[in-house]
């Protein structure tokens, strides 16, 4: 959804119309990108049965396209909360958040702690950064432009309301760095590697190139490494959940530190992989081209 027009669109409508009735509508605009993405359906699917045959399961074909249909129409709602909560107060959030594992949080990200959450196309991370701003932790965040340039100025101008501090991809390093060095939060996704300059990792029974910036990152300033992860649940509230933290001085290097990081990938696509938005078959292609929505900070 990288139209200019559509996302405008989105824009407009998404706090202007009652929140049920936006879900829906984004759902029945997912379903026409489903009818009419032939790649990206099978790409999604391809995912759908690895993620599943690791986990034992192996559902017929009829079902694995109804759940193909419902990883986009999933995304549509994600496009709905990502222009709706532009702004908002932790007030307005806190009925629909909760937390699990919070005193990892604390432990390592609390005021003042510089750390770096990794996170992935999964859930809404785009409101986990908002949530994060309104309990006082702010976020710088790197992001991958899309190469249209009124879309990007869209998405940029939604997420700098939202208090993150974003950095391009590709220039990104110093302003890590200084904002580490600042007792500051900064987030990564780590769960696809636009750079080519990852390493093979198993993930999901196959070994794929995945990002190792977040561990090189760590080992260089020793900040810990804490995955997050805001999932959608049954009722349209959120789950804000932390895995243990990655502390560089405990880690043997790039590859432990990638390995547990990956772990956590694992564990929460493997429990909602309909909300991992990846349209492209993950294990069979090569990254390339503009990236989607979901290919942002």
């Amino acid at each position: 959804m990288t139209g200019y027009a559509a996302n405008w669109m989105a824009s407009m409508l998404s706090r202007r119309l009652p929140l049920a009735f936006s879900y829906w509508l984004g759902q029945r605009v997912a379903d026409v990108y489903y009818m009419t993405d032939p790649a990206g359906r099978q790409g999604v699917a391809s995912n759908l049965r690895r993620i599943l045959a690791y986990r034992g399961v192996h559902p017929p074909g009829g079902d694995v396209r109804s759940l193909v249909r419902k990883t986009y129409q999933q995304f549509g709602k994600y496009i709905v909360d990502f222009y709706r909560y532009s702004r908002s107060s932790y007030a307005e959030l806190e009925p629909r958040i909760g937390f699990e594992r919070r005193d990892y949080f604390d432990a390592v990200a609390g005021k003042g702690k510089p750390a770096i959450l990794v996170t992935g196309h999964i859930g809404n991370w785009e409101m986990g950064g908002l949530v994060l701003g309104c309990l006082g932790r702010p976020v710088t965040a790197v992001y991958r432009p899309t190469g249209v340039p009124h879309v990007d100025r869209l998405w940029r101008y939604h997420r700098l309301r939202r208090g993150i501090h974003l950095l391009s991809l590709g220039s990104a390093v110093g302003g890590l760095l200084r904002a580490l060095a600042n007792g500051q939060l900064v987030s990564l996704l780590v769960d696809r590697d636009f750079t080519h300059r990852g390493r093979p990792i198993r993930f999901f029974g196959a070994e794929v190139p995945m990002p190792v910036g977040a561990a090189v990152l760590s080992l260089r300033t020793g900040a810990p490494i804490l995955p997050a992860f805001l999932i959608r649940q049954i009722d349209d509230r959120f789950l804000l959940r932390f895995y243990e933290p990655v502390e560089p001085s405990a880690a043997g290097g790039v590859g432990d530190i990638q390995q547990r990081v990956v772990a956590a990938l694992e564990d929460v696509i493997g429990e909602v992989p309909v909300q991992w938005f990846v349209f492209r078959d993950f294990w069979g292609s090569v990254e390339a081209g503009p990236p989607r929505q979901g290919d942002g900070a």
